[in-house]
């Protein structure tokens, strides 16, 4: 160890002289050009017309400076869509530093009417019997843990962990031969909380962008079946299911292109849902079943949106996704009414606190009656 320290101090006492003649020189360089330019300054002002000679030069300066901060402003602009087009990278898959968790708190409202009949219809508007309208609401608040990490430059890893509380509320009224006899002040709520499916999966970047090509990523992840499901609520218009029961294997492919100060992005994606056999299940007021196979259907999803940085720290997204899921087999038999087309508008802002934390505030509506109700997000990712 102290031989160690001795040759660092050798060394720094050998390349101090150096350091010392390396200043001296830059000394007199500076000195001997100083003189000259007041010779040639002199000269100059002794000769007739030297003002008329200047003005060119003095055109030639205004123009560069000119151009100097035209490039400025243009290397702003790019920061900017640089700043923005980190964040859409982080949506698709790729995080800006080595390893990033995030926290994100969203709310879903959902209301929904269902008509119930018990009877026979005399004609399309008339019917002997039992009809009750329900009024669903439903008020669901969700927390998700996520982490990320960079195993290269073009690899990552992720891990999202979510968490879900719903309460919802069911007023029913009752006809009887198209007399009204019950209240919708007949409301039933209900309570739940539980964990949700947990999703592993890895993004790589599949090319850079370049003056014409995107920048490409792939990913592929895993979704567990570890929340509750379906199959586990007895009345699942009172107890929302935190996971949808089956393991699900995605596929997508997201695409960004700069045009400054904006960013272009996209992508397209495929998920495979495994099928399950021998599920026991109890329907509310109804005796038990076993269903001998449940086969969900592929899906298909694609997505397309605009973010714009108005500057270093602000910069808005409008985004619109559409996803389209087959009918799904139950017992070999194709099941009605399971396919479903959800469409989607997502407008949101990302307020950049420092390199490391932004704020990302979003809000998501349905577009079509398979997309579900309204939800408003808040996520806070923090990268190292």
């Amino acid at each position: 160890m102290i031989k160690h320290f001795k040759s660092i101090f050798l060394s720094l006492l050998l390349l101090l002289p150096a350091v010392a003649m390396s200043q001296n020189e830059g000394g007199s360089d500076s000195s001997s050009s100083s003189q000259e330019a007041g010779k040639a300054a002199s000269s100059a002002s002794d000769k007739p017309g030297s003002a008329d000679a200047a003005s060119p030069k003095e055109d030639s300066e205004s123009s560069a400076a000119s151009e100097a901060l035209k490039a400025s402003k243009e290397e702003e602009e790019k920061s900017q869509a640089q700043t923005t087009a980190s964040e859409v990278i982080e949506k698709g898959g790729l995080i800006a530093g080595k390893f990033q968790v995030s926290l994100t708190e969203s709310y879903t409202h959902i209301q929904t009417n269902q008509l119930y009949i018990e009877g026979f219809g005399i004609l399309p508007i008339v019917v002997v019997g039992n009809v009750d309208i329900q009024n669903v609401r439903r008020d669901i608040f969700s927390t998700v843990f996520g982490a990320s990490y960079k195993l290269t430059n073009k690899l990552q890893v992720t891990l999202t962990v979510p968490w879900q509380y719903s309460m919802a509320s069911i007023s029913t009224a009752t006809g009887i031969n198209g007399r009204k006899v019950g209240s919708a002040n007949n409301e039933k709520t209900s309570q739940s909380s539980s964990l949700g499916d947990v999703t592993i999966g890895s993004f790589y970047q599949l090319t850079r962008e370049s003056l014409i090509l995107p920048s490409l990523s792939g990913g592929l992840d895993l979704k567990l079946r570890n929340g509750r499901d379906f199959f586990e609520t007895p009345d699942p218009a009172a107890h929302v299911p935190a996971g949808t029961g089956f393991y699900m294997l995605r596929a997508s492919l997201s695409a960004s292109k700069t045009s400054a100060p904006a960013v272009v992005y996209g992508s397209l994606g495929y998920a495979y849902n495994f099928p399950r056999h021998n599920i026991a299940y109890t329907p509310k007021n109804s005796p038990a079943v076993l269903i001998r196979s449940y086969e969900p259907g592929a899906s298909f999803n694609v997505s397309a949106g605009v973010s714009l940085s108005l500057n270093y720290q602000l910069s808005l997204n409008w985004s619109v996704a559409e996803a389209t899921q087959l009918a799904s087999r139950v017992n070999g038999s194709v099941s009605p009414n399971t396919a479903t087309n959800a469409i989607t508008f997502r407008m949101g802002g990302i307020w950049r606190l420092s390199r490391r934390t932004s704020i990302d505030l979003s809000l998501t509506t349905g577009l079509s009656n398979d997309a579900g109700g309204t939800t408003i997000a808040l996520r806070v990712p923090w990268s190292y």
